[in-house]
C-alpha cells in the first residue's frame, strides 16, 4: 500500500470516528489509530487547518464536528454551502469532487 493510499485510509477512519463520536480523549483516539498522541494532535490540527470544525466534548469524551458536514481529503465542505470557482478549483478536477448522499458537487458551466 502505497503512502498516500495510507494517509488517505487513515483519513477517512479518523473521520469516520470523529462522525461516529467513537474517538474518545486524545491518548484513547492514538492508541485506536495506532499514533503517538502528538502525532495524533498533528493529524487534527491539518484537518481544522483544511476547514474541519473539530471540538472536543468533555463530558462524553470524544471529538466531534461541530458542523454537519462532510470531510474530504482536501476540504471540510458544510452541507449547504455554495462553492465559488476558486474553491471548486482547490478542490480538484470534477472527477476527483466528493459525493456523499447528503452532500453532491457538479462542475459549474462557464456563463
Amino acid at each position: 500500500m502505497s503512502a498516500l493510499v495510507k494517509t488517505i485510509k487513515r483519513l477517512e477512519y479518523v473521520n469516520f470516528l470523529i462522525k461516529k463520536r467513537a474517538t474518545g480523549d486524545l491518548e484513547t483516539f492514538a492508541r485506536k489509530m495506532k499514533l503517538s498522541k502528538r502525532s495524533m494532535a498533528e493529524i487534527l490540527a491539518e484537518m481544522r487547518e483544511m476547514g474541519a470544525s473539530i471540538s472536543f466534548d468533555r463530558s462524553k469524551r470524544t471529538y466531534y464536528y461541530a458542523e454537519e458536514g462532510e470531510f474530504c481529503i482536501s476540504k471540510f465542505l458544510r452541507y449547504g454551502e455554495v462553492l465559488t470557482r476558486d474553491d471548486a478549483t482547490k478542490i480538484g478536477k470534477p472527477e476527483e469532487l466528493c459525493f456523499s448522499e447528503k452532500a453532491i458537487f457538479i462542475p459549474c458551466k462557464d456563463v
